[in-house]
């Protein structure tokens, strides 16, 4: 079964570490038939935007989704970035969320993983 994209003008995608661009003026339809990193640029976090301990583990998550070239690196920054979310904060739902992430990314389940922060960064409650 395939994936089916909807790309509006001027908007970037990222497929498997290549950034396409839609030039056109009007939207993109196409469809992924196999396997495939994909991001969407609403949902890329650059480092300049990271302001929450958070956003920085989402931002390293993202890294090691869409270049696992550099995986090694990314893991260890990840390690980091996620041991200070933890410690920032005493909220025991944030500290299970980053213990769940760590799994999710121990299994190599990087969009199961950005998923589920993305939908907790934007109550993110860590003391930073």
């Amino acid at each position: 079964m395939s994936l089916k994209f909807r790309i509006p003008a001027g908007e970037k995608i990222i497929v498997n570490g290549a950034v396409l661009t839609n030039t056109g003026n009007k939207a993109m339809h196409f469809s992924l038939e196999n396997d495939a990193a994909i991001m969407r640029e609403r949902d890329i976090l650059l480092p300049d935007a990271v302001e929450t301990p958070l956003q920085n583990v989402y931002m390293f998550v993202q890294l090691m989704y869409i270049e696992p070239d550099n995986h090694a690196n990314h893991y260890k920054s990840f390690q980091d970035a996620a041991q200070v979310a933890f410690l920032s904060t005493t909220d025991v739902t944030v500290r299970g969320l980053i213990f769940e992430i760590v799994g999710l990314v121990g299994e190599k389940n990087y969009y199961s993983a950005l998923k589920l922060l993305r939908k907790n960064m934007n109550s993110d409650q860590t003391d930073a």
